[in-house]
């Protein structure tokens, strides 16, 4: 095979840097991405200093909701996921603006860490029984949302249900992180769709290469990157890369933000929170950063 065989427009020369990969295959009929998300998930794992499972869940959900987020066209576009469920988590909430700017955050960041078998934590027992809502703000009149239920908890079960049923989108979905000594050693998501005109065969092909594909996690620890995972995936030698494009998490809190979220509070509440004379600290949900001002600052808004 040609050296620049998995060579994608966009895409940064190092594969090991976050980023994301489309392509198409069998004729046009199968939409293909993969994203790999190992620094994201690390710096949404120190920033809100969370157990495993938590880590491994808001990984996974902020993956998912990258490739998900992938139709977004123009620069003020943005989509908001959330999920939210009786386990121990409680539920999750993750921004993605256009270009692949993530941001999330878990309602809560120290949970118990259950495992199916060694090294693979139980998600779905941190999660449990809930909703995943998905909310897209595309310039229309009014946002689009979709609301289905979990199905496992595990969160790749759970966005490939709500495509299948919200959208009408047969979709392979797979996510992994995986943690070692404690940091996010690995992580990525793999989503496939069929499109507009695949029928039957399409589908059996896709069921047939789905069953007993190795989990992205592995995949990614042996070295593959995105672009070489969905050639594993789809084995097809017409299989064409459209772009590619370096994902990061960015959130988009500022002073100036913060302090016109206190000014929303009104006159009587600013008057309460100022009459002790002491300083006000607020602090961004989505990146744990912390702003303070004085009450002077507060009451001349």
């Amino acid at each position: 095979m040609a050296e620049n065989a998995y060579f994608v427009p966009g895409a940064p020369e190092d594969v090991k840097k976050d980023h994301i990969v489309r392509a198409e295959g069998l004729g046009g009929l199968v939409k293909c991405l993969c994203v790999s998300t190992k620094t994201i998930c690390n710096t949404a794992r120190i920033k809100h200093q969370m157990t495993p499972a938590a880590t491994a869940a808001l990984g996974r959900f902020m993956t998912g909701s990258l490739l998900i987020s992938e139709s977004m066209k123009n620069p003020q576009d943005t989509q908001t996921t959330i999920i939210r469920g009786d386990g121990p988590l409680e539920g999750m909430t993750c921004v993605t603006d256009y270009g692949f700017k993530v941001r999330a955050y878990p309602l809560e960041t120290v949970v118990p860490t259950e495992y199916h078998r060694p090294g693979k934590i139980n998600v779905g027992a941190a999660v449990g029984k809930g909703s995943l809502t998905v909310i897209r703000d595309i310039g229309l009149k009014e946002p689009y949302v979709g609301v289905s239920e979990l199905v496992s908890g595990e969160i790749a079960e759970d966005f490939a249900y709500y495509l299948a049923k919200s959208e009408q989108t047969r979709s392979v979905v797979s996510l992994g992180v995986l943690l070692e000594h404690g940091e996010v050693s690995e992580a990525g998501g793999l989503m496939v769709q069929l499109l507009p005109g695949a029928g039957e065969d399409e589908i059996s092909y896709l069921e047939q290469r789905a069953s007993g594909f190795p989990e992205i996690s592995f995949l990614l620890k042996e070295g593959f990157s995105p672009a070489q995972i969905i050639d594993l995936f789809m084995g097809d030698p017409d299989l064409k890369y459209l772009d590619g494009q370096e994902v990061e998490f960015k959130c988009n809190c500022s002073r100036e933000r913060m302090l016109s979220g206190l000014a929303a509070l009104g006159k009587n509440d600013i008057e309460e929170i100022t009459k002790d004379g002491k300083s006000i600290e607020t602090v961004c949900r989505f990146c744990n950063s912390k702003y303070v001002f004085e009450p002077e600052e507060i009451k001349n808004i």
